[in-house]
């Protein structure tokens, strides 16, 4: 590339070609100082995304050079390091392809690491956009399956355990060259919602003594609509969980193991205990969602297990 942009956004996407088209018009919208480049990592979509993409390819006022590659080994973690090895920018913002984001946002995210040089990794806001009826079983500790994210209003290090979701999160270029990419036998592989790969690189970077920042300002919408407000689609995103579990656990000691069940085992506890108090407040299917999803859970770690 002749002109390094300041910033390279990186849309990995796979058969959303409808979502993508209006989440590339709200990002040309913004206003934002610096050189702006937009990379349409297509996974093997077999709908009109490349259509879309070369509708938009190409440079667009207001500094934004939009390109397209296509990533033919399935998965979201080979489509998220194939970006990073596509674009030559000092930072690089992950989007879902399913979003809304108001005019301001991306000068938000140039602004902050210019001001903040110490910051490697940072992550922002996520709300849910309900493109169809929200329903009466989906309670609010299950909208992080959504992409629901949300720490407050004040920018801040993110707690220990905690880190920034895919859908909207930042990095310096170098943090890849010295600490590597995502893991690839974790991140959603076409239809199987495998999970965990952002958690495992985040805490890889932990124990570098590396903490990402939150930032709240730089918020996003994602968008979603009946395809996701579906039990069955709970259930795939709880299998999955469950599967990216067995594949986290499977090679540590003894204690870490036990670490990372006891925590599984903390979570059945809550969930029992929001089952009741769902049920004394007359929403007893909010609660019973939350014990099939931890049921689910359970069934994609057996069933990974099962296999190997």
């Amino acid at each position: 590339m002749a002109n390094i942009a300041d910033l390279s956004i990186i849309i990995c996407t796979f058969n959303r070609a409808v979502y993508l088209k209006d989440t590339l018009s709200y990002l040309l919208k913004n206003q934002h100082s610096g050189q702006v480049e937009i990379l349409i990592v297509d996974n093997n979509s077999t709908d009109s995304t490349r259509q879309i993409a070369d509708k938009y390819a190409g440079k667009h006022e207001g500094g934004f050079l939009v390109r397209y590659v296509r990533e033919t080994k399935q998965g979201l973690s080979f489509a998220r390091n194939r970006g990073i090895r596509e674009t030559e920018a000092p930072v690089l913002l992950f989007l879902d392809d399913d979003i809304r984001v108001e005019e301001d946002f991306l000068e938000t995210w140039l602004t902050f690491f210019k001001r903040h040089p110490e910051v490697w990794a940072a992550g922002g806001k996520i709300e849910v956009q309900f493109d169809d009826p929200r329903p009466k079983w989906l309670s609010s500790y299950l909208l992080p399956l959504l992409g629901y994210h949300n720490h407050g209003d004040k920018i801040k290090l993110y707690p220990r355990k905690s880190y920034p979701f895919g859908g909207n999160m930042a990095f310096r270029r170098d943090i890849f060259e010295l600490y590597g990419g995502f893991k690839t036998n974790l991140g959603r592989i076409g239809k199987k919602l495998i999970a965990s790969e952002e958690k495992e690189f985040f805490n890889r970077l932990n124990e570098a003594s590396i903490r990402p920042v939150y930032v709240p300002d730089a918020g996003i919408w994602h968008r979603v609509n009946h395809k996701r407000l579906t039990k069955e689609y709970i259930r795939r995103q709880a299998t999955g969980l469950g599967q990216s579990l067995a594949i986290r656990v499977k090679n540590k000691s003894l204690s870490g193991q036990f670490s990372e069940l006891s925590v599984e085992a903390g979570k059945w506890g809550a969930s029992l205990f929001l089952l009741i108090f769902y049920a004394v407040t007359f929403r007893l299917s909010k609660g019973w969602m939350l014990i099939l999803f931890r049921k689910w859970i359970i069934e994609g770690f057996i069933q990974y297990k099962s296999q190997k």
